[in-house]
């Protein structure tokens, strides 16, 4: 791997030169992702030049080693973030403006200054979200109703969009989603070999996280998640697609106070790909909730997705017929279950001390992933199988 703030300072040089920032003072800091990210190196940077207002910038720089690369689908994560940032990002941007969408309705993208598509050095530029007041949620706590409401009322904008774009630029769409495959949990040309030693190092993701629940829940686990396939069912359009964040939750979430109004941005867009609206908003609320929150808020939160996401067409003219609360109700119901697979994948990477994060760079192989369990996280996915079972969905 090429040094990671070397590639951000020469991508940084090309983006600049273009924006006439000469002469100029950059000051560059590596900041800690403290266990929220894993794909990338970050660094805040400030840029000043004469007669040009400062710039305060975030850079990520991939820090995926070799080894790692495929097992992750790393290249396609890259590749899938440049094509947000430089096509999508673009589209949605004009949809909204096309259809007069008031600024406090809009769907907020960070705005993006440039990237590097190298292999090894891909490095992505946008403003310092933290410079405009915005600030992440603990990652570790669950989510309060306040922060859940406005981040299903983006994630509900967001979908509203897929779907505008569809109606206004259909061919578009089409050549777009058909391209727009989720790759995670497929297998890499060339990468066959380790298929065996992935499925011996998720036996044991799943026997680690059977033993944390009721016991006379755990058989019941067992089957389910050696029989089921996350990435086969959960990462599919269930129907018509739209396009899906594949990674909404906490981590990728900032939020402020405006005006005395709570304001939420999305980042991290590696994951976005054609799939069903159900998958993002249970990955949202089982990811980043614990069952206390679920008993007394989880369908009041469904209701007020589906409202907002309703609120977002009518602004766009788009018939509410393209996405109908039963065909909505459905798509949860049938994608549910999958939270206890999330549970066994995702949740130990969610909840993760800082301290005990696996390690991508370098050698670093998938067996890091199999972690010791924590306190939180034998809490949280006991939480998920009980609510599972409890509703029936396992």
């Amino acid at each position: 791997m090429a040094d990671a703030e070397k590639t951000l300072r020469d991508t940084l040089d090309v983006i600049l030169d273009g924006r006439g920032f000469k002469p100029r003072e950059i000051t560059v800091k590596p900041i800690a992702t403290g266990g929220a990210n894993y794909t990338s190196t970050l660094f805040i940077v400030n840029v000043s030049s004469p007669d040009q207002e400062d710039l305060n910038l975030f850079g990520k720089v991939a820090c995926v080693g070799e080894a790692m690369r495929p097992l992750m689908h790393a290249d396609w994560m890259y590749k899938t973030e440049r094509l947000f940032y430089t096509q999508l990002a673009k589209v949605f941007q004009e949809i909204q403006e096309e259809r007069n969408i008031p600024a406090e309705h809009r769907f907020v993208f960070p705005k993006f200054y440039g990237c590097n598509g190298n292999y090894g050095e891909e490095t992505v530029i946008m403003e310092d979200l933290a410079a405009a007041g915005f600030e992440p949620f603990d990652r570790l706590k669950s989510f309060d109703w306040d922060h859940a409401k406005v981040a299903v009322e983006n994630l509900a904008k967001f979908h509203a969009l897929s779907f505008a774009f569809e109606k206004y630029r259909p061919e578009e769409f089409r050549i777009l989603t058909s391209d727009m495959k989720c790759e995670i949990g497929g297998l890499v040309e060339g990468n066959e070999g380790n298929e065996e030693t992935m499925k011996a190092v998720y036996v044991k993701m799943v026997e680690g996280a059977v033993g944390l629940v009721k016991e006379e829940y755990g058989e019941r686990v067992r089957d389910f998640a050696l029989t089921h396939n996350l990435w086969e069912t959960f990462y599919k359009p269930a129907g018509k697609a739209v396009i899906a964040h594949g990674d909404y939750r906490m981590s990728n979430l900032l939020f402020r106070i405006q005006d005395d109004t709570l304001q939420s941005i999305a980042v991290d867009y590696q994951t976005v790909h054609a799939g069903c609206p159900a998958s993002d908003l249970i990955y949202f609320i089982f990811m980043g909730s614990d069952e206390e929150f679920r008993r007394q808020h989880y369908e009041k939160l469904l209701d007020h997705y589906f409202a907002s996401l309703e609120q977002a067409l009518e602004r766009m003219t788009v018939d509410l017929g393209v996405y109908t609360r039963e065909k909505f109700d459905s798509d949860m119901k049938e994608l549910l279950p999958y939270a206890v697979l999330l549970g066994v994948m995702v949740l130990p990477v969610v909840t993760v001390q800082a301290e005990a994060a696996p390690r991508v760079d370098g050698d670093a192989d998938f067996s890091g992933f199999v972690m010791k369990p924590t306190e939180l996280y034998a809490q949280r996915f006991s939480g998920i199988v009980n609510d599972c079972i409890r509703w029936g969905a396992i």
